[in-house]
């Protein structure tokens, strides 16, 4: 049978690599190590201890040895299969406190290979042998390595172990901002589904009064919603469309309702220069447009005028479409919103976040406005 703790506890102590455990644990040791090393410079060559004594460059290597010893023990305390401190916390700290002690007993015999070979006193390796037996009973015998060698061990270790979940954060945070614009984009594909078939509904039924009434125009009709879904369903499949691209659909589906409504409705699109290669989700000004016309309409036989348009102000781009009828007494609420409307609003959230906003309610001059802001984004 596999490992059967939970994902949290297996991770809990993450596997170290050799190059971080030789970055962080090599820096965690050349903190304290250097500081000691800058302490005992002055007593080079004197007597530091009962068993030996070494020079400034043989200590150096005295600790790189035992800083390779030290890499080993990390290797072994960050393995994959290393006992975790929630599923077996005495097999835990069992194994931790073996291998500090291995390092800290084993230092001294580094001094002895340093005296050795450094400081070409081969008698020091003999003396130092006798003198640091593994189970010596003598206190002292673990006084001076612990004191010199294990403050850096633990501190190369809490290094490592600092990185590690350092990594880890980030690679979540990032799992986290990948699952969050995947299911971002899924959610805009939903909407922008919900969307087509609610226009299409519209678009057929207005074709299925003209069938009778008026043939040619309701052939021509047909002609300008295949455009017009071509342009749609090819902007669907993109997450960012150009503003010009987008007023191009709008353009097309437009000239379906003039088909639909002959003189009684005309419609004017104008786009700012700066305006036109900024970036934006697709599909969003069709439903105002939509809006403006289905609710511009009154009984009586008269021209709804309809106007669209896009500019910039500073690092906004900001898109209104307005009608001169009908003129709302008051802002719109959200709670209010049609499915068009609704649609929109949520299409917003899911590509923006709160850095755009769509705004209804009565126009300056009469009529209603319906306001886009959203963030310049380049192509």
């Amino acid at each position: 049978m596999g490992d059967t703790a939970p994902p949290a506890q297996r991770e809990e102590w993450p596997h170290a690599s050799w190059q971080v455990i030789l970055l962080a644990g090599g820096a965690g040791w050349l903190v304290v190590t250097g500081t000691a090393m800058l302490w005992l410079s002055p007593m080079s060559g004197k007597v530091i201890s009962d068993a030996y004594y070494l020079s400034s460059l043989a200590r150096a290597a005295q600790h790189s040895m035992v800083f390779g010893l030290s890499a080993l023990a990390y290797r072994i305390a960050f393995s994959r299969h290393a006992p975790r401190f929630t599923a077996q916390p005495l097999a835990f700290a069992l194994l931790h406190l073996v291998l500090a002690a291995a390092v800290v007993r084993l230092a001294p015999f580094a001094a002895g290979i340093a005296a050795t070979v450094v400081d070409r006193r081969p008698d020091d390796l003999r003396d130092t042998s006798s003198y640091w037996l593994p189970f010596a009973p003598s206190f002292s015998a673990w006084l001076t390595p612990l004191q010199f060698f294990l403050p850096p061990y633990l501190l190369g270790m809490a290094m490592i172990a600092a990185t590690q979940y350092a990594r880890r954060y980030h690679h979540e945070s990032l799992r986290s901002a990948s699952l969050a614009a995947a299911y971002a984009d899924a959610r805009m594909a939903m909407l922008t589904a919900q969307l087509q078939p609610h226009f299409l509904f519209n678009a057929m039924h207005a074709i299925s009064e003209l069938i009778h009434e008026s043939p040619q125009r309701a052939t021509a009709m047909l002609a300008r919603l295949a455009d017009f879904l071509r342009v749609a369903i090819e902007s669907s499949h993109l997450p960012w469309v150009s503003v010009s691209t987008e007023f191009a659909g709008v353009s097309t589906y437009l000239a379906i309702q003039q088909e639909r409504f002959g003189e009684q409705l005309r419609a004017e699109l104008h786009v700012d220069p700066a305006a036109a290669h900024c970036a934006m989700v697709p599909l969003l000004i069709q439903p105002l447009a939509e809006n403006a016309v289905e609710h511009g309409r009154t009984a009586q036989p008269r021209v709804l005028r309809v106007a669209i348009s896009a500019r910039t102000e500073g690092n906004r781009l900001l898109i209104e479409v307005h009608n001169d009828s009908p003129r709302l007494a008051g802002p719109l609420s959200p709670q209010r919103f049609g499915l068009g409307l609704a649609n929109v609003s949520a299409r917003l959230a899911a590509a923006y976040g709160e850095a755009a906003s769509l705004q209804v309610g009565p126009g300056a001059g009469g009529g209603t406005l319906a306001r886009l802001s959203l963030p310049v984004r380049g192509p």
